[in-house]
């Protein structure tokens, strides 16, 4: 007499993610980063102090948030998003 395994014949579950499962979530991760970012600056300039050293560390700021979205942008277009993983 055979035991019937029935569906839990398989010995390992493979799961399909697609990629662009990451970029959506880095979507909503930089949608926040810019949130908090605007709501920083606004409170910098209605309530901080407005001296050269503000303006000079707001520059240095927004040119390191440019800096890093053309980092990440010019390495996520090289990416085949439609591909998928199998965990």
């Amino acid at each position: 007499m055979t035991k019937d395994k029935g569906r839990f014949a398989q010995p390992f579950l493979m799961i399909e993610i697609s990629l662009y499962v990451l970029l959506i979530a880095y979507g909503f991760i930089v949608a926040a980063f810019i949130v908090f970012a605007i709501f920083n600056l606004y409170h910098l300039f209605n309530f901080g102090f407005l001296s050269f050293l503000s303006f000079f560390m707001t520059f240095i700021f927004l040119a390191g948030m440019v800096l890093i979205f053309f980092i990440t942008y010019a390495l996520a277009v090289q990416i085949d998003w439609s591909a998928t993983i199998i965990i």
